[in-house]
């Protein structure tokens, strides 16, 4: 591959180099002769020839530009020597010719030195008259600023012609690179070298296999301090991989500690297609996402693919919905006469309009908010049961019995709570009271017909009650065992009264947010629509622009906020409850690819 590089490259990146050196060296010249031209613009009134300054045999002769405040101290430094003071253009500055014998010429430009004031002397080639040199100097600006541009405009022109060549030939190179980097050449020998890294454990006997005609070691890795450095290999199937990025961005999980990018993978799609859910809309954005996978490269293209599931999972939503476009799927054209009664598809028809945000009616919204409440707290369950797991495995039991798992009875009491205050119709105060017998909502779904609302809120306010009672009392043997972390019963008891309930109904509440954002997307695709009808409908042609532009603003704007709440609600609910992270991530011996394609040949 090397030899290969050596054969191909001088032919693609000779020529620019080439460019960018002489490029390089106009600018340098450039800034040369700028430099020397603001020397002499101070200078350049003084008719006087400089060529024999410097060089006669009995006399030290030469010009200094002074800081004219200094005149008067350099004056009576150098008494006794003859100097010439020239008023200059800068008031601010002055010309000095002094003349002194030779023996004296150390003491001049030592002093004059001493004021920041060097001898002043036009390059050779050019007049050595001040104002002839400037002339010359300004003509030389513009030459080279003229062949400036045009240099900038062949390099532009190349770099466009030749950037994937050149794209090419540098990943080629990196890779070279860094395989070779990590072949290790023993002391002193020639013709050995050795490569030591990590290999998932079910690939051992295939690295055997394939390592054979070599001297190869495979052994566990026993030492403590290495276990906790070792890599961490992402395992999962093409579709996880997709949401792999989300997790990269939280940090990479350590060993023994579980891979949240399935739970994403599940988790994503749900969120977003809630929030974002109309057919037309999701199939846009998944024929967006799938662009920017086929035509994209490394990065680009992974978040391509996790815009088209994006966009897939709000095109299934809006069927759940039975809106396209913010039009009833049932009533349109293409779809009217396959989902009625006799139709192809007929059969699955309730499925169209399950979750409708068609009138946006008091019981639909209270649907659509009971629907994001459940899957948020199954979201929340999740994460503190994995908390749960990683203090087990952490050998940390006191926190886990005491502080993790009443943690999630205390949460799952007081989310009951609110479910019966909703079955109640919100008579709180009243709710234990046996005249309420209505059911509960998700909770008699599951328990039986049994669970009332007076039975089941007298239920979790005594679990709720003996949560917290549990709480407390690990709090304050927690503090009490590590005195260092500051704890005291006083602020574990406000901990628990005020904090671990508030943050309770707070992250539940946050969930809030699917059902909200699926309002809102409802709402401004019915106001477009309206205003669409309003204008003259397709028979106008600001009609069809109000909802052309409508639509795709919907959807830049909620397709964007749709994409921050639901990596909000990962992030923030989701990550910081149970996760750590930190590892280093496992890295191949050749790095990942994007404009190459390498095919390691047998021999």
């Amino acid at each position: 591959m090397i030899n290969d590089l050596r054969k191909s490259a001088p032919s693609i990146i000779d020529k620019p180099a080439s460019l960018l050196e002489e490029a390089a060296n106009t600018r340098v010249s450039i800034e040369e002769y700028k430099s020397l031209r603001d020397t002499l613009e101070v200078i350049r009134k003084m008719q006087i020839d400089l060529t024999g300054f410097g060089l006669m045999r009995y006399f030290f002769t030469n010009l200094f530009v002074i800081d004219s405040a200094d005149y008067e101290e350099i004056n009576r430094s150098l008494e006794g020597i003859t100097i010439y003071k020239y008023d200059l253009e800068n008031k601010e500055k002055s010309a000095l010719l002094i003349i002194s014998n030779v023996e004296e010429s150390d003491k001049v430009l030592k002093i004059l030195r001493s004021f920041n004031s060097n001898t002043f002397k036009i390059p050779e080639g050019f007049p050595q008259i001040p104002s002839e040199a400037y002339a010359l100097a300004e003509s030389k600006i513009k030459e080279l600023t003229a062949k400036q541009v045009s240099i900038s405009k062949e390099i532009a022109g190349l770099k466009k012609k030749i950037r994937q060549d050149i794209l090419v030939i540098h990943e080629k190179a990196l890779v070279a690179k860094d395989v070779l980097e990590m072949l290790r050449k023993p002391g002193g020998t020639k013709n050995f070298a050795v490569i030591q890294g990590y290999i998932p454990k079910k690939m051992e006997e295939k690295f055997k296999d394939s390592t054979k005609q070599w001297m190869s070691v495979v052994e566990d890795v026993s030492d403590p301090k290495l276990i906790d450095e070792s890599p961490t290999l992402f395992d999962n199937k093409k579709f996880v991989r997709t949401f792999e990025v989300i997790t990269k961005s939280q940090g990479i999980p350590k060993k023994g500690e579980p891979d949240p990018t399935p739970m994403i993978a599940l988790m994503w799609p749900i969120f977003y297609g809630l929030m974002f859910a109309d057919m037309g809309h999701g199939l846009l954005l998944m024929g967006l996402g799938l662009l920017f996978k086929v035509k994209g490269q490394g990065d680009l293209s992974r978040w391509g693919m996790l815009i088209a599931i994006s966009g897939a999972s709000a095109a299934i939503a809006g069927v759940g919905t039975g809106e396209m476009f913010g039009y009833h799927i049932s009533h349109m054209g293409p779809f009217e006469g396959i989902l009625e009664e006799g139709g192809a598809l007929h059969s699955v028809s309730w499925i169209v309009g399950i979750l409708s945000v068609a009138e946006l009616t008091f019981d639909q919204v209270i649907n659509i908010l009971k629907v994001s409440l459940f899957i948020g707290v199954i979201h929340l369950v999740w994460a503190m049961v994995l908390r749960v797991r990683r203090l087990a495995q952490e050998g940390h039991k006191l926190v886990m019995f005491t502080e993790a798992i009443p943690n999630i009875t205390l949460y799952g009491g007081i989310v009951v709570i609110m479910m019966c205050a909703i079955g109640s119709q919100y008579d709180v105060m009243n709710m234990y009271s046996k005249v309420h017998t209505e059911a509960v909502p998700w909770v008699t779904v599951f328990l039986g017909d049994w669970a009332q609302v007076w039975i089941i809120t007298r239920i979790s306010v005594i679990i709720v009650i003996a949560s917290m009672v549990l709480m407390m009392v690990g709090g304050i043997l927690h503090a009490k065992k590590h005195p260092e972390d500051g704890g005291d019963p006083a602020s574990v008891l406000m901990e628990v009264l005020l904090g671990k309930t508030v943050e309770s109904l707070a992250h539940t509440i946050s969930y809030a947010r699917l059902g909200i954002m699926l309002l809102v997307h409802a709402a401004l695709l019915m106001t477009v629509n309206n205003a669409f009808v309003s204008l003259g409908g397709a028979a106008s042609g600001g009609a069809m622009a109000m909802i052309i532009g409508g639509n795709l603003g919907i959807m830049m704007i909620e397709g964007l906020i749709v994409y921050i709440q639901s990596l909000r609600l990962h992030l923030y609910e989701f990550f910081t409850k149970w996760y750590v992270g930190g590892s280093q991530p496992f890295r191949q011996i050749r790095p990942e690819l994007i404009y190459n394609q390498f095919i390691w040949k047998r021999k």
